[in-house]
């Protein structure tokens, strides 16, 4: 027989579905987050505000905040937005999506309870999410495994076989030093670091730098930089990138100050002769550093830049007491150079009412082609939208 809480300790609800809101949120949110068992860095207040301000200004808000009946503490927060979209046939509909997601690629992602209180408010946020605004369809798309929303979301093992697909995620515990962690790579990677750092001490035309950005004045320079070596790789294999449009350049830059600003950004650039001849963004979440996006100039390839500043920014993230660096979404090839073990999140769209279940029947009849078109795109551009291989 289940316990239940006493109709004076049953958190209160709040909808936020303006703007104003949610920036009321603001000072709360980084507490509640810490405070739970939540964990990605794309929760965070830096993260969430700046695409708010940015790519999500014509998705308002659909957050649910749980409220301490005595004294209005936060509790949780289901941290949602709704976006318009429209079908392949034309059809109006409206998804439930996390706040933060779509192009920037967020990972990880899940309600925001109170440790302790989870039995309490997690069902609830849920059901109020949903209720509310009554969307037509709930896009998950970096839902994290092992989850309290997938618990929720996912609830039947065939739930994740009609709605759900894996997206894997590949990560790395790091051991105390980097001389631990380096007698642990493939003696090829060995090889070629201690070469093509050789070969840069060399034969670079120039003074050779690898830094920490961590002046204000400095980050916007350096995602210029980052922007422009990752667009110019990406563009040559075809490829969008994360840079691909001012709105997407507008939201890296704000986001990039408010996650400095934090103590989260951890902005590291290779410069030869004083230009940028490699750039990688992570970000730190608690004790995890993870990898967000990369750019390398490819005039210095024979130097391998890219290699060279992934080490760096894995030896930087160990040297500071971290214990796992997170590759993120992605089963691209070089990141299992790295001695990666590979986890998964979910891609879980799933039907709320009629037209939702209209959509999805139709997502189900269409799935074979998708599956087959994905496997082409796959083969043709390795990777997600917002990286790029680090073997340069």
């Amino acid at each position: 027989m289940s316990l239940r809480p006493a109709p004076a300790m049953i958190p209160y609800l709040e909808h936020i579905e303006d703007d104003e809101a949610l920036a009321a949120l603001g000072p709360e949110w980084d507490r509640l987050l810490a405070g739970s068992a939540a964990a990605s860095p794309f929760l965070t207040w830096a993260w969430v505000s700046a695409w708010k301000e940015t790519l999500g200004r014509e998705r308002p808000p659909a957050v649910v905040a749980a409220r301490h009946p005595a004294d209005g503490s936060l509790l949780g927060l289901a941290p949602f937005a709704l976006e318009e979209r429209r079908a392949p046939g034309g059809l109006p509909y409206r998804a439930l999506v996390f706040l933060g997601s779509g192009p920037a690629c967020p990972d990880h992602l899940d309600l925001m309870v109170l440790r302790g209180w989870e039995g309490v408010v997690a069902a609830p946020l849920w059901g109020a999410a949903l209720g509310r605004r009554r969307p037509d369809l709930a896009d998950l798309d970096g839902l994290s495994a092992g989850s309290l929303l997938e618990a929720l979301a996912l609830r039947r093992r065939s739930d994740r076989s009609r709605y759900a697909e894996p997206v894997p995620c590949p990560y790395l515990p790091l051991p105390p030093t980097w001389e631990e962690y380096e007698a642990g790579l493939g003696r090829n990677l060995r090889q070629n670091l201690r070469r093509y750092a050789r070969r840069l001490e060399e034969e670079a035309p120039g003074p050779i730098t690898r830094r920490l950005v961590v002046s204000p004045d400095e980050v916007d320079r350096t995602l210029d930089d980052l922007g422009r070596l990752h667009q110019q790789v990406r563009r040559a294999r075809g490829q969008a990138g994360a840079f691909r449009s001012p709105a997407m350049v507008a939201f890296h830059h704000l986001a990039a100050r408010r996650l400095l600003e934090a103590g989260r950004l951890r902005l590291h650039r290779l410069d030869v002769g004083g230009k940028a001849a490699a750039v990688i963004y992570c970000i730190r979440q608690g004790d995890v550093v993870s990898f967000y996006t990369t750019g390398y100039d490819p005039a210095f390839a024979r130097f391998g830049p890219g290699r060279d500043l992934m080490a760096h920014a894995i030896g930087a993230a160990i040297a500071e007491g971290a214990a796992e660096f997170d590759f993120l979404r992605g089963d691209e090839g070089y990141k299992d150079q790295w001695g990666t073990r590979v986890r998964h999140d979910w891609r879980a769209i799933l039907p709320i009412g009629p037209r939702g279940r209209l959509l999805l029947g139709g997502r189900r009849l269409l799935r074979p082609v998708r599956r087959a078109s994905a496997a082409l795109r796959s083969r043709n551009h390795q990777g997600s939208s917002r990286r790029t291989s680090a073997a340069g």
